[in-house]
């Protein structure tokens, strides 16, 4: 079992120029605190410590308790850019390997919930859960600080959500935006409903 959080330290981190290792202090220093208040850590056996569940590029965050496990991945860009997204999911006693292969929760990822979701900025019709910038910014560090001022200023979105519990049409809808700053990233309902046409596709081929 590798120890993701010095996978994160001493694999991907050092490695990184120094604007974005600027974000990731940033988001270090100023959003995982705000989970850690809520009961969230940063555990070194996430998805069971295997290498293969998650990158180096990621800082999971989860609550072990309850029925169902708040969990939150933030994922950085894995060529180094300086930019992040923000996923989260409810993770129940089994989980789901695309949909179908059922895995403890011990050994899960968000994506094996039974529905992944992106926070996102909510201005375009099409996903915008990016927080950086991709190409070039002529103030990089100012740019940075007003992105991750926009994550926090939406987290209490993800905080809610994980006390109220996700709504239960969430699960089966489609692929898309559920709510102005939530976009529904994958399901155990989007996968089924692809095998399902391709078993259609494939009898009627």
């Amino acid at each position: 079992m590798a120890d993701h959080h010095k996978r994160f330290e001493r694999a991907w981190y050092p490695r990184l120029k120094p604007v974005t290792r600027y974000l990731v202090d940033q988001v270090r220093a100023r959003i995982v605190p705000e989970f850690e208040a809520r009961g969230f850590a940063w555990y070194a056996d996430y998805g069971g410590g295997d290498p293969k569940e998650v990158g180096a590029n990621t800082i999971p965050l989860q609550r072990r308790e309850g029925k169902e496990w708040p969990t939150v991945e933030i994922n950085f860009a894995p060529r180094g850019l300086p930019y992040f997204h923000v996923g989260f999911a409810a993770l129940p006693p089994t989980c789901k390997r695309l949909g179908r292969e059922p895995v403890p929760r011990e050994r899960a990822v968000a994506v094996y919930a039974p529905a992944y979701f992106s926070l996102c900025k909510g201005r375009y019709r099409s996903y915008d859960g990016r927080f950086g910038y991709h190409y070039f910014s002529l103030r990089p560090t100012r740019r940075l600080r007003a992105e991750v001022d926009e994550a926090i200023s939406l987290l209490p979105v993800i905080f809610e959500l994980f006390e109220q519990g996700i709504p239960e049409d969430w699960l089966t809808h489609e692929f898309g935006y559920v709510a102005k700053h939530v976009m529904l990233g994958g399901s155990w309902h989007i996968f089924e409903e692809r095998l399902r046409r391709r078993a259609e596709a494939a009898a009627t081929a």
